[in-house]
């Protein structure tokens, strides 16, 4: 009787692993994008000015960033830098902190560990500084003006484990004593595909 319990058993188990991954690729893998749906700059515009870029629709599946910015200072060692992430749940722009964050650090030491990581995203639809991997010292951030063109940004730095829905990515310019310089906001969303 034992016996005839475990031979009924197997297609179960069977049936059950294959309802439980039949969801994922056998490789694990699932297609997530980004779509950029706003963006805004918070104060600060006596250091940046950013009111020619904007979030334009490129064709019927795509958003990009385009136009100009101004920076109308050199950024250099006395300024630090943080990115904080939230989460809207519903989708109703009722954001919720996420505790995926860059934490605040000198900017100079952001732009040659962050920025070089990350500067594949923009690096061919900008005329924004390349910093060449294993670059030490890279400060100030030059004064200037600069363009994005038909920016969609690549999602595969974003992490399988984030849920979809609406993202707010804020980026901040502090000055030393805990002042605000300018923050810019990136409102996005996230979609994965099977």
């Amino acid at each position: 009787m034992a016996w005839r319990t475990t031979i009924s058993t197997v297609p179960l188990t069977v049936l059950l692993i294959i309802c439980i991954s039949f969801p994922f690729r056998s490789d694990g893998a699932q297609k997530v994008t980004l779509q950029l749906e706003r963006f805004e700059q918070i104060g600060g515009a006596h250091f940046v000015d950013s009111s020619q870029l904007r979030v334009r629709k490129f064709n019927r599946t795509a958003f990009v960033l385009n136009g100009t910015f101004a920076l109308l200072t050199d950024i250099d060692g006395s300024y630090e830098g943080a990115v904080k992430v939230a989460y809207s749940n519903l989708g109703n722009n009722q954001f919720n902190e996420y505790p995926m964050k860059l934490a605040r650090k000198r900017f100079c030491d952001m732009l040659v560990t962050e920025y070089v990581e990350y500067q594949f995203i923009w690096r061919n639809c900008t005329n924004m500084p390349y910093i060449e991997q294993g670059t030490r010292e890279f400060c100030p951030f030059p004064k200037g003006v600069y363009w994005v063109r038909d920016l969609i940004p690549d999602a595969s730095f974003v992490p399988r484990v984030v849920p979809t829905g609406l993202w707010r990515m804020t980026w901040m310019l502090l000055l030393p004593g805990e002042q605000v310089a300018a923050q810019f906001a990136f409102y996005f969303r996230i979609t994965k595909e099977f």
